[in-house]
């Protein structure tokens, strides 16, 4: 049985303007890569209207520190209203959209067959915990936190940059 204690939760990121979606996925990409973290895509959804098209894309980023202990960083977003905007003298096309980005850190323990397991042996771990000492597994949560944060960041800067409507990159 897997236990999951957030230690993040719901950090949320809202945007409205130019976005490239390909360079999102990528840059996203480049810091999952520069953590040297894995990457587990569980839902990329695309929707497209005549007038406008919908990206619905979540991942876990993640990696295992102990055996028994592995630290997720869920990222979900929602990127709604893209319409295509004409911008700059050559007229350039970029999209523009609302961004929705939900940040979740995860911290997952493994302890099947362990004696912690029983109930008894659970609350006395517990109140060991709370008023004594932490278990092993939490000081993992300070590392999956300081991710978390410096991903919402990572992602709050590419926002903050902008996209150069001449290139269609980040600029």
């Amino acid at each position: 049985m897997v236990e999951k204690k957030f230690s993040v939760s719901e950090l949320k990121i809202h945007y409205n303007g130019p976005i490239d979606i390909i360079d999102f996925f990528r840059a996203i990409d480049d810091w999952i890569s520069s953590k040297g973290m894995h990457k587990e895509i569980k839902k990329k959804t695309q929707h497209v209207d005549s007038k406008r098209k919908k990206v619905e894309w979540m991942i876990e980023i993640w990696e295992m520190p102990a055996d028994l202990a592995k630290t997720v960083v869920r990222l979900q977003a929602l990127i709604d209203d893209i319409k295509e905007a004409r911008v700059g003298e050559d007229k350039k096309s970029i999209d523009v959209g609302n961004v929705l980005i939900i940040l979740d850190g995860i911290l997952e323990t493994d302890i099947d067959y362990r004696w912690t397991q029983k109930p008894l042996h659970y609350f006395i771990r517990a109140v060991y915990d709370k008023f004594f000492d932490k278990f092993y597994t939490h000081r993992y949560e300070g590392k999956l936190t300081a991710d978390t944060y410096e991903l919402y960041h990572y992602i709050m800067d590419y926002f903050n940059k902008g996209v150069d409507p001449k290139s269609k990159r980040v600029a």
